[in-house]
């Protein structure tokens, strides 16, 4: 399929993978398929390990600055649910010969947790809730075509797919909004936006939508809209404004009452006959007050 043909490309239905979660079931030995065929003994299991070009992180451009401005705008938002985004790590399943496999989503929905797992592993952990990706040039078609049946395959109840980066890496106009979410039915379906344009994430409890390139993220129960990084510093720093000014009128308050007293005692003073010298030095104002 080109890139050009995925404009029509709109699956309703994705067939399921017979891919096995969640089991254990150890191969002797138990060999990941990313370890290179030429090394016969001693290979490393670590999920990072033998990274072909393919496989390595993508970082920087527009894609980094999509992938930053979604992780940070929820970061705290999420904590607040006991949730967290991992960030570009490595998703480990096995496939339906139970050899171990390694795929690297963008972003995958957890539990909150210190530290972080360096990646996440199907063997020990349940099917995430979650899963986002943000195209690349290089991955665009293996993001909207490929991706979906094999996420919901590993039993991923939510796949959402952000498209704002062209082949020729510039901004896509608009940016393009992917939902593909799992039906009672245990069929797998393509998901559209709401009357005003936005998208459902209630493993998040969060609406998206895409409003002049940038995103718009709303709370899904009370409607409030969400503050990017941004927006808060700015809030944070009209806020300190907003103190710094009550405190300069309470004190300017305070000290033209503390001088009425004053100004009333001398008055009571001077009826009850004391001199000046004496009133000055006992409510502390000067000649020129009195």
């Amino acid at each position: 399929m080109s890139y050009a043909q995925l404009k029509t490309y709109e699956p309703t239905r994705v067939p399921i993978p017979r891919f096995k979660t969640g089991v254990i079931r150890k191969l002797k030995p138990d060999r990941p398929a990313w370890i290179p065929a030429h090394i016969t003994e001693n290979w490393d299991t670590d999920p990072f390990a033998y990274q072909t070009e393919e496989e390595l992180m993508r970082g920087g451009g527009l894609y980094g600055q999509f992938l930053m401005d979604v992780a940070i705008s929820l970061r705290y938002y999420l904590e607040k649910q006991g949730l967290m985004l991992l960030l570009d790590t490595f998703l480990i399943y096995r496939n339906s010969k139970q050899v171990k496999h390694r795929i690297g989503p963008d972003l995958l929905l957890m539990e909150d947790c210190f530290q972080a797992p360096s990646s996440y592993d199907l063997d020990t952990r349940p099917p995430p809730r979650c899963l986002i990706e943000i195209t690349s040039p290089k991955s665009h078609l293996k993001d909207l075509q490929n991706n979906v049946a094999l996420y919901f395959g590993l039993g991923a109840e939510t796949y959402f797919v952000i498209d704002g980066v062209t082949p020729q890496n510039k901004w896509r106009v608009p940016i393009e909004l992917h939902l593909w979410r799992k039906t009672k039915g245990q069929a797998y379906q393509k998901m559209g936006p709401d009357n005003a344009g936005y998208f459902l994430l209630p493993e998040m409890n969060i609406k998206i939508a895409v409003q002049e390139q940038r995103f718009i993220f709303v709370n899904a129960v009370t409607g409030e809209v969400l503050r990017d990084n941004g927006q808060l510093s700015e809030a944070l720093a009209q806020s300190e404004e907003r103190a710094n000014a009550e405190a300069q009128r309470a004190e300017i308050a305070f000290e033209d009452g503390e001088q009425n007293k004053a100004l009333e005692t001398a008055r009571k003073m001077l009826a009850d006959g004391f001199s000046p010298a004496i009133i000055m030095k006992y409510t502390g104002l000067s000649e020129k007050d009195m």
